[in-house]
């Protein structure tokens, strides 16, 4: 009886298997789905403060869950106005992350395992990355404009 049950319970295995993976290929063909879904979108958006400082406007703290897709939006809406310029770094980030996609304007690269060290805003505009963060952690966002000494503002991630 015992040398029945194993084969028995490796079909259902792979029927099992089966039925899932064809459920994933009929969802993978509906219309307008192709591969892992879209990302969550965050916007980190920086402006000019009175003063000439970077000043992040909304939200500068973001909760993200350990393997989520996410992607980040840095936009300067109003860099023309600042003459220095705005400067976003998340070095720790960036570094216990998986980088899917970079992206300025309509132009998407696809850098999927790479690095990349800064984003900067000389001029309005915005610039987006999707990631998959891989370490638990809190992690710093840096903003600066190029003034000696640099002014600057924070936001923090934290993947629980």
């Amino acid at each position: 009886m015992k040398n029945m049950l194993v084969p028995a319970a490796a079909a259902a295995g792979i029927l099992a298997m089966t039925v899932a993976a064809t459920q994933a290929q009929d969802r993978m063909q509906e219309p307008g789905v192709v591969g892992s879904p879209p990302p969550q979108d965050f916007s980190l958006t920086v402006v000019t403060g009175e003063n000439g400082e970077p000043v992040i406007e909304g939200e500068s703290e973001f909760t993200l869950a350990l393997g989520g897709y996410y992607r980040f939006n840095f936009v300067c809406p109003d860099a023309e106005e600042d003459q220095s310029g705005f400067h976003f770094e998340a070095p720790d980030l960036v570094a216990n992350s998986h980088l899917r996609v970079y992206s300025v304007g309509d132009i998407e690269l696809y850098i999927q395992g790479q690095t990349f060290r800064a984003i900067e805003c000389d001029e309005a505009g915005s610039a987006r990355f999707s990631f998959h963060p891989m370490r638990r952690g809190v992690y710093d966002l840096y903003v600066r404009d190029h003034s000696d000494p640099p002014q600057e503002a924070f936001g923090r991630v934290i993947v629980e």
